[in-house]
């Protein structure tokens, strides 16, 4: 039973701490991999986040060659328009057309076709683009715009060149020259439509009012973004977040699955193998404890349980010392075959008759020890001697027709007074079985308990 309890507080321990540091594992797993995941995320959208930041400096760096050329001789400008409105489209990727406009009124175009209906147009006339024009012109330098709904169609960014006829003091203000950049072209050929790893929005600071608005993806995605990169761009800032896409974690929980299958059969494996060894180290103590030929204790069990007695203040117990009469004869006249049955046929009575009672073992040859417990008095020691007496008259062993007669020499000693120690115990055991086998009786007639005591 302490044995079975002890097996069960076992199990629970090690499946308590397997359970913990499967647990640990996985926690630490999970954060591992969803750092990683954020970690490449990261990468990712910084390359992306370059080739959208350098490619918007990029074209308005191109573009200030011409704002320049307009202010230092605007017509000249003028005159070469169109060359120069193709040379500076030539040269840049983005650029889907430009304008020039004198006192705010578009005089020039480029490419024309298509754009025709902007000839003319004041700026005047449409309060939102005129506050851009007005703070170019204000803070004297470019100012980009937008993304805007573009009435060619589209959605462009637009950099405002203020043009001075003063170009070192830039206090004349002589007009403006505005660049279309186109915005969806640039956001496709940067990647970002086509980036799958992350929920993506891009939020604009408006350095005129200090506000922002976001102006492409979600703006939940900035309530609590896994990622966040600013975007330095001729005249103020964006800010680029990402949220890293559920079902790219939701593939980490997946493996984390698997692996905790698999931790779990390993564990499983590991506690069977652990049984096994287990059961085998059991096995092998319980065949060092136990009578090769019998299967019923040994000489080593009980002296071990005769060492755990006597260690006991509180212990009341007996021990008998048993030895088969005339055994050698029997080796003698039918073989040691015939004598090793008979041996354990003794050993099946004994352990029938003493089950209930204590413990009955090989002490060695033809002799058993039996370890009687709780036992307070010599009257009970008699009771039982009387049963083993009258176990032995009630059976027969037989070999090949040849009845076997069973007669045993008993002697008992109490682990009381004098006899306090295994020596002791033994000694006096001893000296009454062979005081009865000298009698040359050959039933068991055991001698009196007051004689066995020394």
């Amino acid at each position: 039973m302490r044995n079975k309890a002890l097996f069960i507080i076992l199990s629970i321990l090690f499946w308590g701490l397997a359970a913990m540091t499967i647990w640990g594992a996985r926690e630490h797993f999970i954060e591992h991999e969803t750092e990683h995941e954020k970690a490449r995320t990261a990468k990712e959208l910084d390359i992306i986040r370059f080739s959208l930041e350098s490619a918007v400096l990029t074209e308005t760096y191109i573009s200030d060659s011409l704002a320049t050329i307009v202010s230092l001789d605007p017509q000249y400008a003028i005159d070469n328009w169109t060359e120069l409105g193709k040379k500076l489209l030539d040269k840049t990727k983005y650029i889907r057309n430009i304008g020039l406009a004198t006192d705010n009124v578009i005089t020039e175009v480029y490419p024309l076709k298509g754009n025709e209906s902007t000839i003319g147009f004041d700026y005047r006339t449409r309060p939102a683009q005129l506050k851009t024009v007005l703070y170019a012109k204000q803070q004297k330098s470019v100012y980009l715009a937008g993304p805007l709904t573009l009435f060619q169609g589209g959605t462009g960014l637009i950099a405002r060149f203020p043009i001075f006829s003063n170009f070192v003091d830039n206090n004349d203000y002589w007009g403006v020259l505005s660049v279309v950049i186109d915005f969806d072209l640039l956001i496709s050929e940067t990647g970002l439509n086509d980036f799958k790893n992350a929920d993506i929005a891009l939020m604009k600071h408006n350095i005129d009012d200090n506000s922002t608005h976001v102006f492409y993806g979600d703006k939940s995605v900035f309530e609590q973004p896994d990622i966040e990169y600013p975007i330095q761009l001729p005249s103020g800032q964006w800010t680029m977040a990402a949220k890293i896409k559920v079902s790219n974690l939701q593939e980490i929980h997946s493996i984390n699955n698997i692996l905790l299958t698999i931790s779990f059969i390993v564990v499983l494996l590991l506690y069977i193998l652990l049984l096994l060894l287990y059961r085998d180290y059991k096995y092998k103590v319980m065949l060092t404890l136990q009578d090769e030929l019998t299967k019923i204790p040994n000489r080593r069990h009980i002296m071990q349980l005769l060492k755990k007695l006597t260690a006991d203040s509180n212990a009341s117990f007996a021990l008998l010392n048993i030895d088969i009469n005339g055994f050698k004869k029997i080796n003698d006249k039918l073989g040691h075959e015939a004598g090793d049955q008979f041996i354990k046929y003794v050993a099946n009575l004994l352990t029938s008759e003493t089950k209930d009672h204590g413990t009955a073992a090989r002490y060695g040859g033809d002799e058993f020890l039996i370890v009687l417990e709780n036992v307070e008095n010599n009257a009970q020691v008699e009771t039982f001697i009387n049963q083993i007496r009258e176990a032995t008259k009630s059976t027969q062993f037989f070999w090949h027709d040849h009845e076997i007669p069973l007669s045993l020499s008993i002697g008992s000693a109490i682990f009381e007074g004098e006899i306090d120690t295994i020596e002791k115990l033994l000694s006096s055991a001893d000296k009454t079985m062979y005081a009865q086998k000298n009698q040359g009786r050959r039933k068991t007639d055991r001698v009196k308990p007051e004689e066995s005591k020394l």
